[in-house]
């Protein structure tokens, strides 16, 4: 019996995509939209995802199966979709903010976004191979669009089809992989390969096979030597754009590396630690020291969004119970730091005129909210005490302790010193140096709430972390303990 009830989530975002998507379709063609259907627009795209957030909630504590084993519920992908529908949430203003008085139709991007959100749920269940391998993509596809969106503009159309070919190569990869093991094992339902996986675990093209998918997958997330498309893509990519792809995709790649490696692949320990702490440690270091040259704060962010993947991978290498409870948190502290980057870079970016450093000198004289904001977004990102991104670091680099890991350890606080470095230099453009304009940069109630909703969470998340954490770490211990159906 297929139990249709576990995809309620799916069933209200599909919903919810649909009713825009009729409502775009009513509308036409109209070159001059009216300011008021589009506040429409994104007032039923908010009210939509916080009906799929309580949806999700639903399920939080739930597990199942439906359509023959092929999606699965579970608390690793409640925990995902809670984390995709907030981030949807938060993309709204962002979205709003950016593309208000441009030429591109904000509510064909949003519908985009959504698009983008289905294929990130289904991701969460599939408990297939070829399932999952679909799903991304969707997704992927998805941010093709997002990336080339402003057809108008030389770098965007520049950074679509960057990620094109580089995302093409990843599916690649990928593909490669998912034939190798199914050529071995004659199925792509996850339980059956895992089983494959346990009975022979030195099977060479099962091996061949998984290493392919975590290339693939080390693209996604941008990880060395997977890296080299994220600067040049977040330079040119719309900000909005930037700010999914740095938040959503991401997560996206870490999920499916979390479900495959701890419930599908098998290796040893000493194996993955040898893998994945060799990955991070090339990642920080890449990552971190690449940064500290940038004259664009996109590209710097870029960077900063590599040397991140590199502090996720460490929880990989210990892969018990403690370092992934530090990637979900860690992913949590992660989200609400850069999207209230990308917010407060959304409301400025028509007043700016760049993304060049230089262009936010005087930002905190223009505007003391958003400097506040950007200032505080920026220190939970260094890993400051107090912020979200302090304890995020605090977990993995603990994990890291625990598990022997010292030396990577020590290369984690070296890259927390660099990036304070290149992330307080940013500070003192916006806070000590002249601004090039004296004219004040408003910022509307509803951005002001916005802001004060993503600042609350980055000191919310570091300075009462008990119910974040009982929250991850319940589902690291599920991820371990529920064996997948």
């Amino acid at each position: 019996m297929m139990n249709l009830r576990y995809l309620l989530p799916e069933w209200v975002a599909l919903g919810v995509f649909i009713l825009l998507l009729i409502a775009e379709i009513l509308k036409g063609d109209v070159k001059h939209p009216d300011a008021q259907n589009i506040r429409s627009f994104c007032i039923t795209s908010l009210l939509g995802s916080i009906l799929v957030c309580i949806s999700t909630l639903l399920f939080l504590k739930k597990t199942g199966t439906a359509f023959g084993d092929s999606f699965i519920v579970d608390p690793l992908s409640a925990f995902f979709k809670l984390f995709f529908i907030l981030t949807l949430f938060m993309m709204i203003p962002i979205s709003y903010a950016f593309f208000n008085k441009r030429r591109e139709r904000l509510e064909t991007f949003l519908l985009i976004l959504w698009c983008t959100l289905l294929g990130m749920f289904f991701l969460a269940s599939a408990n297939d191979l070829f399932v999952l391998f679909l799903c991304i993509e969707i997704i992927t596809l998805s941010f093709y669009i997002m990336a080339a969106y402003l057809k108008h503009e030389l770098p965007s159309i520049e950074s679509g089809l960057k990620y094109l070919i580089i995302g093409s190569l990843a599916s690649a990869f990928l593909v490669f992989g998912i034939a190798l093991i199914y050529a071995a094992v004659g199925s792509t339902n996850l339980p059956v390969l895992h089983q494959a996986f346990v009975a022979h675990p030195g099977d060479r093209m099962l091996v061949l096979g998984m290493l392919f998918i975590i290339a693939g997958l080390g693209f996604k997330i941008g990880a060395v030597p997977f890296h080299l498309w994220v600067p040049d893509v977040y330079e040119g990519a719309p900000i909005p754009t930037v700010a999914f792809l740095s938040v959503g995709s991401k997560a996206a790649g870490i999920f499916v590396l979390l479900r495959l490696l701890f419930q599908v692949f098998v290796l040893t320990d000493s194996q993955r630690a040898l893998l994945f702490s060799t990955l991070s440690a090339l990642t920080m270091i890449c990552g971190n020291f690449g940064a500290l040259k940038q004259t664009s704060l996109k590209r710097l962010l870029g960077y900063s969004s590599i040397a991140h993947a590199g502090y996720l991978l460490i929880g990989f290498a210990v892969g018990y119970s403690g370092g992934i409870t530090g990637v979900l948190y860690y992913l949590l502290a992660y989200a609400a730091a850069n999207l209230t980057i990308f917010l407060v870079m959304a409301i400025v970016d028509r007043h700016l005129q760049s993304d060049r450093i230089e262009a936010y000198a005087g930002l905190a004289q223009r505007s003391p909210i958003l400097g506040a904001c950007f200032f505080i977004a920026l220190l939970s990102l260094a890993g400051v005490p107090g912020t979200a991104g302090f304890f995020g670091k605090f977990l993995i680099l603990l994990a890291a302790v625990h598990g022997g890991f010292l030396w990577l350890t020590l290369l984690g606080l070296v890259g927390v010193v660099v990036s304070l470095y290149y992330y307080l230099s940013v500070v003192r453009v916006i806070y000590a140096e002249e601004p090039a304009y004296d004219e004040a940069i408003p910022v509307p109630l509803s951005y002001r709430l916005t802001l004060i909703l993503l600042v609350g969470g980055i000191f919310v998340l570091g300075l009462f972390p008990a119910p974040f954490l009982l929250g991850c770490y319940h589902t690291a211990f599920m991820l371990f303990q529920t064996p997948l159906s």
